[in-house]
C-alpha cells in the first residue's frame, strides 16, 4: 500500500512558536475577545422582554453568526500550527476503551459498521490527549461520511512497536480504514491541502489540513493510500520516553 505524506504543506521544522505563529495567534485571541462583546450585548438584547419580533430575529442572526466565526477563529489558528501544545504519556488501550462510544458515534448515527481492533499492552505514546483526539474524530467523520456514501464499512486498528514500523523507530500505529471508496490519485496529493475538500459548500475543507498541522506540532507522522476500493489514515505516534 503506498502512502501519501502532506510533505506539499512545507511544514518544516518549526514547532509553531516562529513570528507568524506568534503574531496569527495574537490576532486570533484579539478577535475572539470582539466577538465575546458582540456576543454578551446580543445575548443581554435577546433577553428583553418587549423585544419587537423582527429586532430579536436579527439580533439573534447577529449572535449565531459572531458564534460561528468564533468557531472559525480556533480552526484557523490550528491550520495555522498555533495550536497550544501539551505532550503526555498517553495509555491508549485505556484511552480507547473511555472514549469508544464517543469515537463510534458518527457511525452509528449514520448505521454504518465500525469496530475497533487494538493490539493489548501498547506502550503509551506521548501526545496532547485532546489534540489526538481532534485528530481521530475528524478522520473518524471522514470515514463516517465516506461509509454512509456507499454502504461501506469502517475500522479503528491500533498497532504497537514492530508490527507495521519497524522496532526500532519505537512507534505507535494506529490506522482508520473504510471501504466503499476510492480518492482518484490525482487528489491524493492534495487530501491535507486547505480548502480541497469534496465536501458541500458548508464545510470549509480544514479538517485533514488541521490534522496534518496538529500531527507536525506533536512530531506524529500521517498518511493516506487509497486503493481497492479502500482508503487508509494512518497515524504514527512515538512511543513516550519513560
Amino acid at each position: 500500500m503506498q502512502f501519501v505524506f502532506p510533505t506539499n504543506l512545507n511544514l518544516g521544522q518549526e514547532q509553531g512558536e516562529g513570528f507568524h505563529q506568534e503574531l496569527l495567534r495574537g490576532l486570533t485571541h484579539k478577535l475572539n475577545n470582539l466577538l465575546a462583546v458582540i456576543q454578551g450585548f446580543s445575548s443581554l438584547v435577546l433577553m428583553t422582554d418587549d423585544l419587537d419580533p423582527g429586532v430579536a430575529e436579527n439580533m439573534q442572526h447577529i449572535r449565531e453568526a459572531s458564534v460561528g466565526v468564533t468557531a472559525l477563529s480556533e480552526r484557523i489558528r490550528a491550520s495555522g500550527g498555533c495550536a497550544k501544545i501539551s505532550l503526555q504519556p498517553l495509555n491508549l488501550n485505556d484511552y480507547l476503551n473511555v472514549m469508544g462510544n464517543n469515537l463510534a458515534e458518527p457511525f452509528q448515527k449514520a448505521g454504518v459498521g465500525f469496530e475497533f481492533d487494538v493490539q493489548p499492552g501498547v506502550p503509551p505514546i506521548s501526545v496532547d490527549p485532546s489534540k489526538l483526539k481532534e485528530i481521530l474524530v475528524e478522520l473518524l467523520r471522514n470515514a463516517s461520511d465516506a461509509c454512509a456514501k456507499t454502504q461501506g464499512r469502517a475500522m479503528l486498528k491500533v498497532c504497537g512497536p514492530g508490527v507495521i514500523t519497524p522496532e526500532s523507530e519505537n512507534r505507535v500505529d494506529i490506522l482508520i480504514s473504510n471501504t466503499g471508496s476510492q480518492i482518484a490519485p490525482e487528489k491524493l496529493q492534495d487530501v491535507f491541502r486547505p480548502f480541497h475538500g469534496t465536501k458541500n459548500s458548508q464545510h470549509l475543507g480544514l479538517g485533514l489540513t488541521i490534522v496534518a498541522m496538529l500531527c507536525h506540532q506533536m512530531n506524529l507522522q500521517i498518511g493516506v493510500a487509497s486503493e481497492n476500493n479502500t482508503t487508509t489514515f494512518w497515524l504514527s505516534c512515538p512511543v513516550a520516553v519513560a
